[in-house]
This record gives structure tokens, C-alpha cells and sequence, in this order.
């Protein structure tokens, strides 16, 4: 392994690869601000998650890309002396994960039956049932090719595609489910189940292709030249340049008093609003109470939020909606593209209402295909994008199965993406803050993978030493969900490297999780200031807590 270290190769790739990327038009003063960003010398030094991909490193340089651009606008904002951003790479790599790190209630994690009993009331399909849960998985198909199969929030569409039952009792072992659910998978070929679940029954899925397939595919052209996200301005002269929210602070936190709107379910868009939270933002989540949502995940991507009820199908909701909108700075779109254009809350919408203002509105998206392309319109998942992008054969081929795709083990393409959205929104917003207009942020899962690939793949000798620090992932195959691998992970972290669980590494805010006077405690930022400190104004709190109105 030679000289390798963690932070040398995060370094790089934030000064080398990031900063010197035209496409993310980084302004001038973040640049600047770059020459004051370090990497902590004290975290791990040799990599340690069991990954032949660099996401460690990757997760690292990003978090120093959405901290110098923190780190600049605050500067110039509150006119305080330049200061020193630090990355903590330990954390940076816990943050993929963070949400199974939560303790709540004195203690019990996610995992404790009690505190998964409150979430649950989130999974009003069953979706956590061995038989609709497994629904989402890698099958063999009938043409000697893998299809990652998807339930979504809602696996029956996928099972009556299939020709299976909704529910099956009895079912007392993982395996005898992914038997049947394996069998009906390989009475179909790749390409049939592909279009069959994407254009007819709605529901995502794709097919595993190597990442020279995905590369060579329509879809892996058409956005081949994509950055990490974009920014498209639309300047107007009734739209001047928006100076930051006049406020009195003790954190110097580079947005506070900014207000984003929340329209997101699942992980990577959620995550997206929770770190502006983090940041200092005002964010409103709009939630459904009527419809499912990740019940574990939501217990911490809900920090530093307000949760409001809305059914965007009633007027009633859309005109709460409207309201919202009428005096927020963010509108962020995590649903299925286009499902927020038919309820009338698109970009073009509400950009129109930013101009009837006077006041122009950042629009952040995100989805998993890209925003070009012929898949740019399906719904997709973390594990759909590591599939059609080649990230599922990349683990394989590093678990020594050359003939099947592995999924990883963690939604690190959600988290990730969740960093560069925040960091999007931040260069529109400074922008918007120097050039007025309106603006348009895209990014997507696809996007994130691709520029994780671009980094290449963890030397030969790495990539041996992480296999035997980790022997019991070894065993892993095609239908190892991500459940089944994040409870071995869970175990054997904390033996593999338990220098990652220190207490400074966390934080304790009171939370309201269904428990009155709780304390919550998680995974505190990667990033830390000799001035600025980084902290979420409120703990987590349940779907509904709060009504439809700003603070």
C-alpha cells in the first residue's frame, strides 16, 4: 500500500479533480477559501470499509467542497476574519450510513424493537415483511443476465408483474423467499423485465451492466459529460441580485434565514435539506401521512427540520404548498420526474412565481438516471443506479464473484449525492445573492456513480487487506439486500475499526420522536470551523408535526 493514505487521496481529488472541474463553476472566493481547508491528520489513515471504490475518499473531498463553499459565503457574509475548515475523514465515511448510528431514548438504536415500533406506523404497505421487502433485490433472468427487481415503497406492482401474490404467510426463512421470487424472475428475459416494469407497470428496475455496458449504453452517453450537478441561471431585470437574510447570529452558519421547501421521500433528497439544515436553513418538509415513507432513515434525515402534513391531490394542499413557496428561497424535488410538474409545482410554475415576486427561487432536483437521456423519465433507487451503472459488478468482482453482482453494502450513491446536492444549492444561492434570476440545480445518482468510477478502483493490495479484515462479507452473493448486508456491517465495524466511535464524534439535541422530553443522539459534521460552528436548530421529529407555515 506504500504511501496511500485516506487524506492524501481525498486531498487530491478535492484540489485535483473537483476544484479543477470547470463544469461546477466554482466562483473565485471558494478557490480562495480552498487554500484553508485540511484534512485531520488524527482520523484513520488506510482505508477500512469493505469496498473496492473510493468511498471514503470520495465522501471526504466532497464534504471539503460543501465546506469551503460554506466557508466562503460566510465569510464574506458576516465579514469575519478567513478561517480554517477541517475534514474529518472517520466521520465523512460514518456519514454513509449515519442514519444506523442514531440512539434515542437513553440509548436504543434504530434496531431497538420499541423504537421501531414509532416508525413503523410509516410502513403502510408491509414493505418490511421478508416477502415484499426481498422484492427489491438482484435475480438471475432467464437469459443468463441480472435484473435488480424493486417494490419500491410499494412492492405489489412489481409482484403482479411477476404473476405472485401480494402477501404470503408462513414465510419464516429470507431464503425461501428469495427462492420464489427467484424463480419468477427467471421465467423473464433482462430486456423484457426492463421495459415491462419501467414503461408499463411504472416501477423501477434495471438490469446489472458492467460499467464498460453502462458506459456504452444510450443512457451512459446522453450524460456522459454531466458534472456532478448543474446550475442553470435564468436572469431577468425584475429579478435583481437577493441580498442574504439580515440576521443576528452566534453561529455564522451560511444560511441561516434561507428557506427551503422539502418535497422529498427516501434518502438522497431528504439528505440534500438536511444538510442545509445543518448549514442554518429553514426547512419545511412536506410530507403525506396517507403514503409510506423509510421509517428508520426519516428518524434522523427529519434534523433540524419542521414536518408538515400536505395531500398535493386536494386544493386545499396545493394551495398550503403555494404558500410555502410564495416566501421560500428553495423549492427541492426528490419525487419521480415529472410527478411534481403534474401537480403543478415544476420548475416553470414555480419560477413564474419568483418572478410575479420579484424575488428569484432556486429549484434543486434530483433523480437517479440523470436529466438527459432516454431513462431520464423512470423512477429509480440507490440500488437501481449502483445496478445499471456497474457499481453492483465492480463489488462482485472485489468479493471474488466474477460471474454474479453484488450489491454494496451501504446507500453510499444516496448520501453522496445528498452532499452535492447541498453544494448546488449553495453556489445558486450565491449567485443569486451577486446576479439575481432564477435557477435550476440538477443532479443525480448516475452522475454520482459515474464521477465514483472516474476515481478508479482501490489498488490490488487494498483491496486484499480490506477482504481479509472483513471475512465474514466474504460470503455475500446477488440477493444479499442491502438489509442482510448492513447487519453484518452493524456487528463488525465497531471490531474493525473502533476508533471510529468516539464519543466527540457525536452529538445530543432533544428530539420529538413520539416520546415527550427524548434526547436523539447522532452523527455530529464532518467539517468543523475555527469559527463557524455547524449544529441543527431542532432534534428529529415525526411525519406531521408541524403545520404548513414558516417559522
Amino acid at each position: 500500500m506504500g504511501s496511500y493514505t485516506i487524506q492524501k487521496e481525498a486531498m487530491r481529488i478535492f484540489r485535483e479533480v473537483l476544484l479543477a472541474d470547470p463544469r461546477l463553476e466554482i466562483p473565485p472566493e471558494v478557490r480562495e477559501a480552498a487554500e484553508r481547508t485540511e484534512f485531520d491528520p488524527s482520523a484513520l489513515s488506510k482505508p477500512f470499509l469493505p469496498a473496492p471504490v473510493k468511498c471514503t475518499e470520495s465522501s471526504a473531498a466532497l464534504w471539503a467542497l460543501l465546506g469551503t463553499f460554506g466557508n466562503a459565503i460566510a465569510t464574506s457574509r458576516y465579514n469575519i476574519k478567513p478561517q480554517t475548515c477541517t475534514v474529518n475523514s472517520d466521520v465523512a465515511s460514518l456519514f454513509l450510513f449515519s442514519f444506523l448510528l442514531v440512539r434515542v431514548g437513553g440509548g436504543k438504536s434504530v434496531t431497538d424493537p420499541e423504537v421501531a415500533r414509532r416508525y413503523s406506523v410509516y410502513d403502510l404497505t408491509g414493505q418490511m415483511t421478508p416477502w415484499r421487502r426481498l422484492v427489491t433485490n438482484v435475480y438471475a433472468t432467464g437469459d443468463g443476465r441480472w435484473f435488480h427487481l424493486h417494490g419500491g415503497l410499494d412492492s405489489d406492482r412489481s409482484l403482479r408483474m411477476l404473476g405472485l401474490p401480494p402477501t404470503v404467510d408462513g414465510i419464516k426463512d429470507e431464503m425461501d423467499a428469495i427462492k420464489r421470487l427467484g424463480e419468477a424472475v427467471a421465467k423473464f428475459d433482462a430486456d423484457w423485465l426492463d421495459v415491462e416494469a419501467n414503461e408499463h407497470w411504472r416501477q423501477a428496475g434495471g438490469i446489472c451492466l458492467t460499467p464498460e455496458e453502462y458506459r456504452d449504453s444510450e443512457q451512459g452517453r446522453a450524460i456522459a459529460d454531466d458534472p456532478l450537478y448543474t446550475v442553470e441561471e435564468f436572469l431577468s431585470d425584475n429579478l435583481p441580485p437577493v441580498p442574504w437574510p439580515d440576521i443576528q447570529t452566534t453561529t455564522f452558519r451560511p444560511l441561516e434565514g434561507v428557506k427551503l421547501v422539502d418535497l422529498t421521500r427516501a434518502i438522497a433528497g431528504p439528505t440534500i435539506a438536511r444538510l442545509a439544515a445543518l448549514f442554518g436553513a429553514t426547512v419545511v418538509r412536506v410530507s403525506n401521512m396517507e403514503l409510506p415513507d423509510l421509517g428508520m432513515v426519516l428518524f434522523e434525515s427529519n434534523l433540524g427540520k419542521r414536518d408538515a402534513h400536505l395531500n398535493l391531490k386536494t386544493e386545499n394542499g396545493r394551495s398550503a404548498l403555494r404558500e410555502l413557496i410564495q416566501d421560500a428561497d428553495v423549492v427541492l424535488d426528490g419525487y419521480r420526474p415529472g410527478a411534481l410538474e403534474k401537480l403543478g409545482f415544476g420548475p416553470t410554475y414555480v419560477h413564474e412565481i419568483a418572478k410575479r415576486r420579484g424575488k428569484g427561487i432556486v429549484y434543486a432536483r434530483e433523480n437517479c438516471y440523470g436529466w438527459k437521456g432516454p431513462w431520464k423519465h423512470r423512477s429509480g433507487w440507490q440500488q437501481i443506479s449502483d445496478a445499471v451503472t456497474g457499481i453492483a459488478w465492480l463489488f462482485g468482482r472485489f468479493w471474488g464473484r466474477d460471474d454474479e453482482p453484488v450489491m454494496p453494502f451501504l446507500p453510499n450513491s444516496d448520501f453522496q449525492t445528498g452532499i452535492v446536492g447541498c453544494i448546488g444549492i449553495m453556489n445558486a444561492l450565491d449567485r443569486r445573492s451577486k446576479k439575481g434570476g432564477n435557477y435550476l440545480v440538477s443532479a443525480s445518482l448516475n452522475q454520482l456513480n459515474s464521477f465514483l468510477m472516474s476515481l478508479g478502483t482501490q489498488s490490488p493490495e487494498i483491496q486484499q487487506d480490506l477482504r481479509d479484515r472483513w471475512p465474514d462479507m466474504q460470503k455475500f452473493r446477488h440477493y444479499d439486500d442491502l438489509h442482510r448486508q448492513m447487519r453484518v456491517l452493524y456487528n463488525s465495524l465497531p471490531k474493525v475499526a473502533p476508533d471510529l466511535f468516539l464519543e466527540k464524534n457525536f452529538r445530543t439535541i432533544k428530539a420529538d420522536l413520539g416520546v415527550p422530553d427524548e434526547e436523539m443522539t447522532f452523527l455530529g459534521p464532518p467539517v468543523t470551523y475555527s469559527k463557524m460552528v455547524l449544529r441543527y436548530d431542532s432534534g428529529s421529529c415525526m411525519r406531521g408535526t408541524h403545520k404548513p407555515e414558516w417559522p
